[in-house]
């Protein structure tokens, strides 16, 4: 997997937001701002793709400056640069599925239930608090513990934080539900969704509404939850020290956030664009 990547010449690039654009080291700078409004200044539509919450991404979006396309909670939610709802793929937890994300929190891990309209967090406070960042990022119901009938109903996606004998409860109940998925997303987080509601799904249908064509897109990930998308995309490339799964599925691999890698490859692909060739 090559490390100096050629610019491509593309119409989309889908950015990852945590281990790829940011971490714990590494904020949201001026150097990546300028970067990513490059882009979009050579006339290549811009996108967010991640397991955050949409009101998390419209954060990030305003502090880049750019009104841009947004794929919240890993894949299940897509909304056009106006805000408009591209899709939205939700599913209803069944009782083995309830009981076990109950037995989870109840053990020690924290549950985040996110619908479309509402934010249901249940567990550790602080665990809570660290999902709660952002402008107006808090959520509508905060509990210790889980309380059967207010989980949102359907779910865009629900969140386990916390890597405890718990998870294998959660594991087991979504594979007793055929229609779902469980990944992991980073850290000690993991999601559960749709089985059809992936990132990579989500990029096709961002690309169909846009009128682009996948192999005109490029993606930048680092996690699980991005594999899906570096293989839809026609130029896939892993972020920082990606495992075995991330790096098999990416084209190329360019060094995280703090190296300037990304900043560099993209100020390339801004200036062979053809508007600046033109």
């Amino acid at each position: 997997m090559p490390e100096s990547p050629m610019a491509p010449s593309i119409d989309l690039a889908v950015f990852d937001i945590d281990g790829t654009l940011v971490d714990a080291r590494n904020p949201l700078g001026a150097p990546t701002i300028d970067a990513l409004r490059g882009l979009h200044a050579a006339g290549i539509q811009v996108a967010l793709a991640s397991s955050r919450q949409r009101s998390s991404l419209l954060d990030i979006a305003e502090a880049i400056g750019l009104d841009m396309p947004l794929i919240a909670f890993n894949g299940t939610l897509v909304t056009a640069a106006d805000g408009a709802i591209v899709a939205a793929e939700t599913f209803t937890p069944g009782d083995a599925l309830t009981a076990a994300l109950t037995e989870f929190v109840d053990t020690g891990g924290c549950i985040h239930a996110y619908a479309r309209d509402r934010w249901h967090a249940y567990g550790d406070d602080h665990r809570i608090g660290r999902e709660a960042a952002g402008i107006d990022v808090t959520p509508d119901l905060r509990a210790e513990r889980v309380q059967t009938s207010s989980l949102p109903r359907p779910a865009l996606k629900v969140m386990c934080d916390g890597v405890h004998d718990g998870l294998a409860g959660v594991q087991a109940a979504v594979a007793a539900q055929p229609e779902l998925v469980i990944s992991w997303s980073g850290t000690e987080c993991h999601d559960i969704h749709l089985a059809t509601a992936t990132k990579g799904h989500a990029l096709q249908t961002l690309c169909d509404h846009l009128g682009i064509a996948p192999a005109r897109a490029a993606a930048f990930g680092d996690a699980d939850s991005d594999i899906t998308m570096l293989q839809n995309a026609g130029y896939g490339y892993a972020m920082g020290q990606p495992n075995e799964r991330v790096s098999a599925a990416a084209d190329h691999r360019l060094e995280g956030p703090g190296s300037g890698a990304l900043e560099a490859l993209l100020g390339r692909i801004a200036s062979s664009a053809p508007s600046q060739r033109g």
